[in-house]
């Protein structure tokens, strides 16, 4: 297999574990595999094509490559450029699948799929330039595809609220330039011979940034539920021989099941419990945070017992298969970490929530 097919082959690998890790990002109302790969190929497909029609306009024009790949050339060519050739192809998919856009996440999931699909276009180009450059296809995987995305996603987010929301086109046009000057920023580093050494440090803000915005936009999803109204709803079986993690009483219990995890309540001390697995879906579910379970564990004691605790409201013993608490503790727990996360947010994101809602809301 010459390196032509076998780099056709490391873009499909590598577009799909991205598409995968992009989906994670999308909790409360999961968008298909299907058509996030539709967005991924339609999309890119065709933003690259139009941002080579437009670069060939500006060879026409007397622009040439010498012009465009400069420090000034990133701010006035190449990001307004391909951010718009994204933009393009975000509003196809959108007109094909619109039906599929039903929360703000998904104009996020959806130009971050199209900004993949252009990005790992653009990297199968550079590897196959010539000899020599077979590196540049998983180089810039790492380096320009999580850029290509980090910066359209404010893209998704405005364009969302411009379609669903009717919001003034004029969101999507200051959404635009503000993706417009994070991509001329990235690559005016890019070419710049004295700044070049911050190109990985203002990588890393533009994607804290666009995590800010996926936690941002799950936490105002319409579709994500109130943590104690899931156990309103119980099974009319009880729970037989399912033993207490707390006070051990193997008493017929409650038992709580919905699309997120399965509780049951003890009545013989008051706590409800759930299997370890759920007890972290609990947290990625309703504090979507995406920080590890692990480093929110702390050791508590209860009674005189020792025990693990997670954000000191729901609890377990090392290498128990079920973890214990009190509904009301930790719902009351679970919006203070959705507060903290909207307050971060707006206050401390390299370019803070507030003043992003008040240009594009």
């Amino acid at each position: 297999m010459n390196f032509f097919y076998l780099s056709i082959v490391i873009s499909v690998i590598i577009g799909i574990a991205l598409i995968a890790k992009i989906r994670s990002y999308d909790i409360y109302e999961k968008e298909t595999f299907t058509s996030m790969f539709f967005a991924f190929f339609t999309g890119g497909t065709v933003s690259v094509v139009i941002a080579l029609v437009l670069y060939e306009l500006l060879g026409l024009a007397g622009i040439d490559d010498s012009m465009i790949s400069t420090v000034a050339g990133s701010f006035l060519f190449i990001g307004p450029l391909e951010e718009f050739a994204k933009l393009a192809g975000l509003i196809l998919v959108y007109k094909l699948i619109k039906k599929q856009f039903n929360e703000v996440t998904d104009g996020l999931v959806y130009i971050s799929c199209v900004a993949l699909g252009f990005s790992i276009i653009e990297n199968f180009f550079y590897a196959n330039a010539g000899p020599g450059n077979e590196h540049l296809i998983v180089f810039r995987a790492f380096i320009s595809t999580p850029a290509h995305i980090s910066f359209s996603c404010i893209i998704g987010y405005a364009w969302y609220r411009f379609r669903n929301e009717k919001r003034p086109f004029s969101t999507v046009v200051i959404a635009f330039l503000i993706a417009s000057l994070l991509h001329g920023i990235f690559d005016a580093l890019a070419f710049s011979s004295y700044f070049r050494f911050l190109l990985l440090f203002y990588l890393w803000i533009i994607i804290h940034q666009s995590f800010k915005v996926f936690q941002y936009s799950n936490i105002i999803s319409p579709f994500r539920p109130v943590f104690d109204e899931l156990f309103s709803v119980q099974e009319e079986s009880l729970a037989l021989e399912t033993e207490c993690p707390y006070c051990k009483s193997a008493a017929p219990k409650l038992k709580f099941v919905n699309s997120y995890f399965t509780a049951y309540r003890c009545d013989s001390c008051g706590y409800h419990f759930v299997s370890m697995k759920d007890l972290r879906n609990i947290f990625r579910h309703f504090a979507p945070e995406y920080k590890k379970f692990s480093r929110k564990i702390f050791p508590v004691n209860i009674a005189g017992k020792r025990y693990s605790g997670v954000y000191g409201s729901a609890f377990f013993e090392d290498g128990a298969d079920f973890g214990f608490f009190r509904v009301e503790e930790t719902a009351a727990r679970l919006t203070l970490l959705n507060e903290a996360i909207v307050c971060g947010f707006m206050k401390t994101a390299p370019i803070p929530g507030k003043l992003l809602l008040k240009l594009i809301n």
